[in-house]
């Protein structure tokens, strides 16, 4: 006979079942008359254990899950916490701890694991998905997700000498991991996307104007730059508008005026009063840049009657008590050249030789040198020819001569013009006479000195009219320049008025026409503008032709707006105003039925419903965007630096929001992950058979 099975009871009893009893008979009845106490619950109050508790998850996720095990080990081996040399006790009891502590405090627990996976491993795909197109970026991020995916599902496994188990734990996480790092990269693009656009509408608005304008100033400062815009309205002075500014802000306000009443009326408003203001705006720069401007031959005839004046003074002074002027030397010279001249020279120094001659009364000597006496007793005297001496009017000869050689006026018995290539010997003539005159009449050469420098003057001021041109003869920039320095002060001042004379007529002839008005003052490659630099100075030079420019940019901005949009603005007002568009059939027609004339009624209602309710018009910003572009001085510096603004702040929110975004998708990825390691499926999964 067998011997009995004995059990020892809790409370130290032994007690027997008869040999062969089944265990789950034994189970049924100790469970019966020894109920097992419940198990103490564990307190979860403590700041201590919170604490302790807390690190836990948070090493679990810094360590792919290995905290436990590593709690475990140290246990086993010193006995701290745990039962010395009982590993399997020891991981037993922390893991239910982990778990106690994530079913307790569920949020907690997810925050530190989120905070201990993002230092390690996912965001080491972040780390591989950067740099390349998105899609790139996404294999990146798979290919790293699945590899730390597997290390982290296998060293999750509960029991790792269950090798099927921890096989299958690894090729999930693999598997997480593979998608997690997919999705990464798109994810935060999108979120990245998300919060820019969140923040711009938040703060990303220009100050004084609707959120509907600032979004169309915005992209066109965005496409033309704030510093060149910034550039372009200091070179443009306070007359510009930002529709000056460039190709995007012009292309805005081209918009603004086709589609837009209200645009239309305040842009070309602005823009035609500033075109019809455009030759009093250049005449106003120039006078600034140059000076008021007189006229040229005013100006001539002018110094013409101070040189009369100044002439009619000095040359009686020296002519009046003037010796006798000793010529013979001049007219054994004449007598010499005239049988040498032909046509109108012969003539011209014949007669120069007789205004150069006199006579005087001699008396008629007999053969033996005694004067003779006429019938009545009286002396006779002949007229004899001699050289004029007499300063005065050897003067007025010089002056003679200088008629036909420098104003090609009728002397010397010649008519005017007669000489004009036949003047060589009279222009040596008359530099002698000039010199004789010098040297033998004292205060003569004063007299010639003051009387000439007044003469160049007025030759200068004729001078400023003609240096500007483009023609065959038309001296270089360098070559002028070494012309005009050596001329005196007060030929320099007549030159400038001149040249300021000249620029006022180019003004009124050519300011209508403002690309020949260009060509007049700058002339080819710039020769032009290079003289007027060396008559008016670099400066003037300078904010000459930046007039011109600049009123060339607004004619140009009128036309494109103003001019070129007529045709545009014709047809589509001429479209909007048509009672029936041709493509559409009217709503009553021969061939309607009472179904179809409600369901199109029905149709059309619902459309214009739904429109009103969901469609924005977009040009119901368009007035207030032309009423910025078409601002100018302060209240333009204004809106670019409201517009500049609103620019940087949505370039921040854009650099800052990629970073934004990656932490967004790695913490909704980590998220996920420990949604997926941490679900009460895998848990029951991972519940060992009972």
């Amino acid at each position: 006979m067998a011997d009995p099975i004995r059990i020892g009871a809790p409370d130290g009893s032994i007690i027997e079942f008869p040999a062969g009893t089944s265990d789950d008979t034994i189970k049924t009845v100790m469970a019966k008359n020894y109920p097992a106490p419940a198990a103490p619950k564990e307190e979860s109050g403590g700041v201590l254990k919170t604490i302790d508790n807390g690190v836990r998850a948070l090493a679990n996720g810094m360590t792919f899950g290995l905290a436990d095990r590593f709690a475990a080990g140290a246990g086993a081996l010193t006995g701290v916490g745990g039962n010395q040399g009982d590993y399997a006790g020891n991981l037993k009891s922390e893991q239910e701890k982990t778990d106690q502590f994530n079913s307790e405090h569920p949020v907690i627990s997810a925050g530190l694991n989120i905070a201990g996976g993002a230092a390690v491993p996912v965001g080491a795909v972040g780390a591989a998905a950067k740099g390349a197109s998105l899609g790139t970026k996404a294999l990146f991020g798979l290919g790293a997700g699945a590899g730390i995916g597997g290390v982290q599902g296998a060293l999750s496994s509960r029991d790792f000498t269950d090798i099927p188990q921890t096989a299958e734990d690894a090729l999930k996480g693999a598997a997480v991991g593979a998608a997690t790092g997919a999705v990464i990269p798109g994810a935060s693009k999108v979120i990245g996307s998300g919060i820019t656009a969140v923040a711009d509408a938040l703060r990303g608005g220009v100050n004084g104007v609707s959120r509907g304008a600032a979004k169309e100033l915005i992209a066109a400062a965005k496409a033309d730059g704030i510093p060149a815009v910034q550039a372009q309205m200091a070179r443009l002075g306070p007359d510009a508008t930002l529709a000056d500014a460039g190709p995007a802000f012009l292309g805005k306000a081209q918009g603004a005026s086709l589609n837009s009443d209200e645009g239309r009326s305040i842009l070309q408003g602005v823009l035609t009063a500033r075109n019809e203001g455009t030759n009093a705006r250049i005449m106003g720069d120039v006078n600034q840049a140059l000076g008021p401007a007189e006229d040229p031959q005013t100006v001539t005839n002018a110094i013409r009657a101070q040189r009369t004046a100044v002439d009619n003074a000095s040359y009686p002074a020296a002519l009046g008590n003037a010796p006798p002027v000793q010529t013979a030397p001049i007219l054994v010279q004449l007598e010499d050249m005239i049988p040498r001249a032909v046509g109108n020279e012969r003539r011209a120094l014949t007669n120069l030789r007789d205004m150069m001659m006199t006579t005087e009364q001699r008396p008629r000597l007999d053969a033996f040198g005694h004067q003779q006496i006429d019938a009545r007793g009286q002396p006779i005297f002949d007229e004899v020819p001699v050289s004029q001496n007499d300063a005065e009017v050897l003067h007025k000869v010089k002056q003679e001569l200088d008629n036909v050689i420098q104003y090609d006026q009728p002397g010397l018995g010649v008519p005017a013009g007669a000489l004009t290539r036949q003047q060589g010997a009279l222009k040596m003539m008359r530099g002698q006479l000039n010199d004789t005159l010098e040297q033998q009449v004292p205060g003569y050469a004063a007299a010639n000195r003051q009387s000439a420098a007044l003469a160049q003057r007025a030759d200068a001021v004729e001078a400023g009219t003609q240096y500007l041109g483009s023609g065959k003869t038309t001296p270089s920039p360098e070559r002028f320049a070494a012309e005009f320095e050596p001329l005196s002060q007060g030929e320099k001042i007549a030159f400038a008025k001149g040249s300021r004379g000249n620029i006022e007529r180019v003004l009124g002839t050519k300011a209508n026409d403002l690309q020949a008005l260009r060509g007049e003052l700058q002339g080819e490659g710039g020769w032009n503008t290079s003289k007027i630099a060396t008559v008016h100075g670099q400066q003037a030079a300078d904010d000459l032709m930046a007039s011109v420019d600049r009123n060339l940019k607004f004619r140009d901005t009128y036309n494109k707006v103003v001019e070129n949009s007529q045709t545009a603005q014709r047809q589509a007002a001429a479209s909007a105003m048509k009672p029936t568009p041709a493509s559409e059939t009217p709503l009553i027609n021969p061939n309607m039925s009472a179904t179809g004339l409600v369901a199109t009624g029905a149709k059309k209602a619902a459309i214009g419903v739904a429109n009103a309710l969901l469609r924005r018009d977009p040009t119901q910003s368009y007035g207030e965007v032309a009423r910025v572009l078409s601002a100018s001085g302060a209240q333009r510096d204004a809106y670019i630096k409201a517009i500049a603004d609103a620019l940087t702040r949505r370039q921040s929110h854009a650099a800052a929001a990629p970073a934004f975004g990656d932490r967004a998708a790695l913490i909704a990825a980590i998220l996920g992950n420990a949604y997926v390691q941490g679900s009460p499926m895998r848990r029951q999964q991972e519940q060992p058979a009972q």
